[in-house]
């Protein structure tokens, strides 16, 4: 660690100790067949298989920016599927790139078992949170005076001056509000250094109330291991807003991230770090059979330059650090400020009419949403945006209340009441054979569906219950939902086959087929492998037969008293889309220059598997250097505690939630959307280079313009759908 002198008194760069002596056989070994690196693979065969039942379909976008070697940093956002979020991330790097990635997670959830055998395996970093230290102490604590001064706290049989420390956190019962203390006036009074914020935490501490405490939290054995892994050349992730949550936008993001690439340059100059943004986007993600889109954006390379400048003005390098890291996670996530500006958007990318398409890929329409975003929050004080805006909800609204989808009265066809009629039947029948085919697995798997159903619904009040950031809870439901399954299954199908088993032996003339002189475990092991058979068979054609029968509903109303009805929506449907379309086309050139070629050939042209396939586009050519002395955004509310962090045992790694506003949005969100865009729209990356984005636009340009794409039913906008 290098106390800096001169001017800049009192600032502290956090630069660890290196050992040139050390390998690392875990990640990239080619030499040695670690146990370690057995373990991971296993855990990786696990979770291919367990994603490929639970997901419908996974798309990755620009997995070539993902080092193949070389230590890295992948930070990755929104966190909005606990863990499934790290798990699915390592399987789709190691599918890309075969690397092995050592995820930091919450020390509690480390010392789970499940998840602490798990997290082992991954090679996961456990990181102390003190929300998650907090256990009740002696005595009892209130507001001094709360109209003069919420902060000042008394205390009544406490011994605060000999038990407590500044920076510990003081927490209160039945809520998960917690404040940090700031300092210790004597053994029963205190001052916090910034008061409570929820009005039931305000209305506890008017009176007398049992509290809880969290010592301070050392993070400087966890920033070690970290500068370890990536002197080792490894690859670390991190999901920097800490907790999982399931907000329409990022919150803040600390700093953390940024202390461990400047501090391992520093440490090491010929140790270049890359940091890969990754953004997880997901269609519904706590549902069975869902969608999900994983991207991947150009690296930011931390250099020995920038090293150099870390050492000198620790506070600026890291702040321009965390503002290039804020705006590339920006570009790879779809943000808005709340839910139902999220529906408006993507109602809006629904209605808008793409040139020779009827279907768009699902990457696509992620990368669609993110620049109708962007183009929302930049003009959202435009009176055609806003009347837009209403006239977009009014039409969702009478969407709902047909309880159909907008795919859906768009694939209604001016077909006569027969055809109609007819095509009614033979999609009934349809149905009817794949219900048919899909009911004795569905009835066999029914209670790990009713279990798993219950128990996430349960878990996800408890951790909304324990949460300032969260709003439903959802977050949490993806993750319950399979770890039921995993448990519930198998001891369902060993109940299943013990029974199987035992009435085969018991009425061999009903199986004549089997040899008396068969095994029992060969019996036993059949039948579990017959009912798995049968359940997976079950899953996948109860998927198209509810792609059928999501269909029916549209069919019906055609032909009863709504038909009118429809048939005015949808007359409306195409008076709104030529607005939206018309009023996208006018305005988003002003936000983003390569606007023509995107929306108007590049969607006609997009093949996003060629696109995938050609793509070997070499790491250096994808990869920017973060130039962290060329300057910083004002306003940067997010990173100002950075400016009085003087020891690394202080610096957050994950979000605290004590530090979120619930009435506002998080600090992160309120920059200026041109900090975006400048990255995004023109094509350039902030140093001036080819970004991934021209060089995708310069493909489509090349590829044919003449292509088919099938029309389905089911088209990939229901996903996006609400609830």
């Amino acid at each position: 660690m290098t106390q800096l002198t001169g001017g800049a008194t009192n600032e502290v760069a956090h630069v660890p100790a290196f050992d040139n002596k050390e390998t690392n056989f875990y990640y990239e070994d080619e030499v040695h067949f670690t146990l370690s690196q057995i373990f991971y693979d296993c855990a990786m065969l696990f979770f291919n298989w367990l994603y490929h039942i639970f997901f419908r379909e996974v798309k990755v976008r620009s997995a070539f920016n993902i080092p193949t070697k070389g230590p890295a940093l992948l930070v990755c956002a929104p966190h909005a599927n606990q863990f499934v979020d790290p798990s699915l991330l390592m399987l789709q790097v190691k599918k890309a790139s075969g690397r092995n990635v050592s995820f930091l997670v919450a020390a509690a959830y480390y010392r789970k078992k499940f998840i602490g055998f798990m997290s082992r395996l991954a090679g996961a970093i456990p990181v102390e949170r003190a929300q998650d230290m907090l256990n009740y102490v002696e005595g009892e604590i209130k507001f001094e005076n709360f109209e003069n001064d919420p902060c000042i706290i008394i205390g009544k049989g406490t011994h605060f001056k000999k038990n407590f420390t500044p920076k510990g956190l003081i927490g209160l019962p039945s809520t998960s509000a917690n404040a940090q203390i700031l300092e210790i006036i004597d053994d029963t009074k205190l001052i916090l250094k910034k008061p409570f914020k929820s009005e039931k935490a305000t209305n506890l501490l008017k009176n007398f109330t049992k509290f809880k405490y969290a010592p301070k939290i050392d993070n400087s054995q966890v920033f070690q291991k970290v500068f370890d892994h990536l002197h080792r050349r490894g690859l670390i992730g991190i999901f920097p807003e800490g907790g999982s949550h399931d907000r329409t936008e990022l919150l803040p993001i600390k700093p953390g991230v940024a202390i461990m690439a400047l501090g391992a340059v520093a440490a090491e100059p010929s140790c270049e770090i890359k940091i890969v943004p990754c953004g997880m986007n997901y269609f519904h993600p706590n549902k069975f059979r869902s969608r999900a889109v994983v991207e991947f954006g150009t690296p930011m390379v931390v250099t020995a330059k920038d090293g150099e400048y870390y050492k000198e003005n620790p506070r600026e390098a890291v702040s321009a650090l965390m503002d290039q890291i804020t705006n590339a996670l920006k570009t790879v996530t779809v943000t808005c400020p709340d839910y139902e500006t999220l529906m408006t958007i993507q109602a809006a990318r629904r209605l808008y009419s793409y040139p020779k398409r009827k279907q768009i890929p699902l990457p696509l329409v992620v990368e669609m949403n993110r620049r109708l975003a962007i183009g929302y929050v930049t003009f959202k004080d435009d009176p055609r945006i806003i009347q837009l805006t209403k006239n977009v909800n009014e039409y969702n609204k009478k969407l709902e209340q047909l309880g159909i989808k907008d795919h859906q009265l768009e694939s209604l066809s001016k077909t006569n009441f027969i055809n109609t009629f007819v095509l009614l039947i033979q999609r009934l029948i349809s149905l009817s054979i794949f219900a048919l085919l899909s009911l004795p697995g569905t009835i066999l798997f029914s209670p790990v569906f009713i279990a798993a159903k219950i128990i996430s619904k349960r878990k996800a009040k408890e951790a909304l219950a324990n949460s300032v950031v969260k709003i439903r809870g959802t977050d949490v439901l993806a993750t319950w939902k399979l770890m039921v399954a995993m448990a519930f299954a198998p001891i369902l199908y060993i109940i299943y086959s013990i029974i199987g088993t035992i009435i085969i032996l018991d009425h061999p003339e009903s199986f004549w087929f089997l040899s008396n002189t068969v095994n029992k475990l060969f019996i036993f092991i059949n039948n579990y492998l017959i009912l798995v058979a049968t359940t997976y068979s079950a899953f996948k054609i109860g998927e198209v037969g509810m792609d059928i029968f999501k269909s029916i509903k549209p069919l019906i109303l055609s032909l009863g008293p709504s038909q009118e009805q429809l048939i005015n929506l949808k007359q409306e449907r195409k008076k709104l889309s030529l607005e939206v379309t018309e009023l996208c086309n006018n305005l988003g050139p002003k936000v983003f220059p390569d606007f023509d070629k995107f929306y108007q050939k590049g969607l006609e042209l997009f093949d996003e598997q060629e696109l995938e396939n050609n793509d070997e586009a070499p790491l250096k050519k994808s990869a920017s250097s973060v130039s962290l002395n060329s300057g910083m955004s004002e306003g940067s509310t997010s990173l100002s505690r950075v400016n009085s962090v003087k020891n690394l045992s202080d610096v957050p790694i994950f979000s605290d939630s004590s530090r979120f506003v619930l009435d506002g949005t998080p600090d992160v969100t309120k920059r200026s959307v041109d900090d975006v865009v400048e990255g995004v729209s023109t094509g350039l990356d902030t140093d001036g280079k080819i970004s991934l984005n021209k060089r995708i636009r310069d493909r489509f340009i090349e590829k044919s313009k003449e292509q088919n794409f099938a029309d389905s039913d089911d088209d990939d906008d229901d996903d996006d759908d609400e609830e």
